[in-house]
């Protein structure tokens, strides 16, 4: 029964797909295209399912399950007091006393360490409960749910690059939106990613909209304010590099070459300085301590689980020079490993697989460099600062191939946008070769 539910549910989305104007009239990216997209996400969240329930010897203690789980204790208080339920999951007046009962319940509410950042861990517990309105309790129709935001966020942010990059790369922009490995796999499980893939793209489009098109802006607007929310409640470090990025882009599309890159170079600057500025007005939020915190957090649970995947067991300070040197040695680790020595496991294996691809990739763009590039500006520059900066992090608060892999996700298809906007690359005749892939009728009904 469960399938039988989870794939009427993918239908009536499919079907949606096929109607929804915001799907429609997408250069490049026919129906039939967006609709295999679709089911590859669904197929590799259903495998992550399955590879969780299978390599776990307690499925609970899996991420795809502890989120679902304690949704489903925040859901179970709607049958006796719906208003409760309303609380936990809006979050207004949440922290009423009597509802604690409920949250010493769930495993995954409250963090082992405090913090003086959001614990995002409650988002997508939230997102679970939702779910559990519509899916009977079955956590395959969850996989479709989060798997149709994930896509609508994927599927704007191509509708967001495809206005800035050149027209002769738009058949090569999709494969590295929808189809690279890690953002195929780990952007469609029941996870934070699925949901921040969901977010950053619609952030994007949004502000695009009310910068760009000559149209109406109340509803960009108001889209933009919610998925800032729920970027700052998820994962603010993204909001925090993609400011300074996206906005340089915007101000800098008409300066000089050399006035252009400096502006990215004073950006990033000052995005340090008002780390520190912060710092001095709050000192809670003494954004040094706060990074060395997250780090050491994750090496102290990972040697606490064993993890075999630990790169490292170095513990940060709240030191700007050791931050600077673990950040550059944070960066390559995140773009390179693990490699192909280095894979002990199917999942770690794909992950090696995709980081030799990454560096084919690069040596490619060595080799057909577009030195015309260099003086133009364009939106790949704001995608390689963004990425620099994301992996960077990344890679200096997760010592471990299980945090690297997936929490680089976001920066992916920028990187990708890089490759595509600075290598000389083949010409595609005739639109996208992917447009001849034939779809069942059941969508087309």
């Amino acid at each position: 029964m469960q399938f039988v539910i989870s794939f009427a549910y993918f239908a009536l989305l499919g079907f949606l797909i096929t109607r929804l104007s915001f799907f429609r009239n997408i250069p490049r990216l026919s129906t039939r295209l967006l609709l295999v997209f679709f089911t590859l996400k669904v197929l590799a969240g259903s495998m992550l399912i399955f590879i969780y329930t299978w390599y776990y010897e307690d499925p609970l203690t899996a991420d795809v399950y502890k989120y679902f789980s304690d949704g489903q204790i925040m859901f179970e208080a709607i049958k006796d007091h719906p208003l409760d339920y309303l609380r936990m999951l809006t979050g207004i007046d949440a922290s009423a006393p009597h509802l604690a009962k409920y949250y010493e319940e769930m495993n995954f509410w409250f963090r082992p360490w405090e913090s003086p950042v959001y614990n995002d861990n409650r988002l997508v517990i939230r997102f679970n409960a939702f779910a559990f309105l519509f899916s009977f309790g079955h956590i395959f129709v969850h996989n479709v749910f989060i798997n149709f935001l994930s896509f609508t966020g994927l599927v704007a942010l191509y509708k967001f690059l495809i206005r800035h990059i050149d027209s002769d790369k738009l058949p090569w922009l999709a494969p590295g939106i929808f189809l690279f490995p890690s953002l195929l796999f780990w952007g469609s499980g029941i996870l934070k990613e699925g949901l921040l893939l969901w977010a950053l793209g619609c952030w994007l489009l949004s502000l695009d909209n009310i910068l760009t098109q000559r149209k109406a802006i109340t509803l960009p607007s108001l889209l933009l304010i919610v998925f800032t929310g729920i970027l700052v409640l998820l994962k603010p470090y993204t909001l925090v590099f993609l400011l300074p990025c996206i906005t340089v882009f915007y101000l800098s599309r008409n300066f000089p070459p050399v006035l252009m890159h400096l502006s990215y170079f004073g950006a990033i600057v000052l995005l340090v300085a008002g780390g520190f500025a912060l710092t001095s007005l709050f000192s809670s939020y003494d954004a040094l301590q706060v990074i060395a915190g997250k780090q050491n957090d994750f090496i102290n649970q990972s040697l606490l689980h064993d993890a075999g995947s630990m790169l490292h067991a170095r513990y940060l300070e709240p030191d700007l020079l050791m931050m600077a040197v673990e950040f550059v040695r944070g960066f390559f680790n995140t773009l390179l490993r693990p490699h192909l020595f280095e894979a002990y496991s199917f999942v770690t294996l794909m992950a090696a697989v995709e980081n030799a691809i990454i560096i084919f990739l690069l040596l490619y763009m060595v080799w057909k460099f577009d030195r015309k590039k260099l003086s133009l500006p364009g939106i790949q520059w704001a995608g390689f600062w963004f990425v620099l900066l994301f992996m960077g992090f990344v890679g200096l608060v997760s010592p471990a191939h299980g945090g690297l892999v997936r929490y680089k996700i976001p920066a992916l298809p920028f990187l990708w946008l890089f490759f595509v906007q600075m290598s000389r690359l083949p010409h595609i005749k005739n639109g996208n070769p992917f447009n001849s892939i034939s779809i069942p009728k059941i969508f087309n009904k």
